[in-house]
């Protein structure tokens, strides 16, 4: 059972995508790999957007903002900026409960 739903949209996704492989390949260059990566990486490549919202367990939301800052960190040290990164990081912090909204 999910305990967050996340509202994605195309760019989230590929965002999650791309920081999810860099996330594998520094863990398989480290010699250890969580089975969590690989499910997680596999679930948001099959989600489809019209499916709305993402559910994830809290540690499927741990290794997402994981990835996430390890992009991040990446983009500082090239000198690129990290808004984008940034407000989807809060996004995955502020993950919602329920899926069903009261408005």
């Amino acid at each position: 059972m999910a305990d967050y739903y996340l509202k994605v949209d195309n760019i989230m996704k590929n965002m999650f995508v791309v920081a999810l492989k860099e996330e594998l390949a520094v863990q398989q260059e480290q010699g250890y790999q969580w089975p969590i990566t690989e499910e997680l990486l596999q679930k948001v490549r099959a989600y489809e957007l019209s499916e709305k919202r993402l559910p994830i367990t809290v540690e499927e939301q741990r290794e997402i903002r994981n990835a996430l800052n390890r992009l991040r960190d990446k983009y500082l040290a090239m000198g690129r900026f990290s808004d984008g990164i940034d407000s989807v990081i809060l996004k995955v912090m502020k993950a919602n409960r329920s899926k069903h909204f009261c408005w």
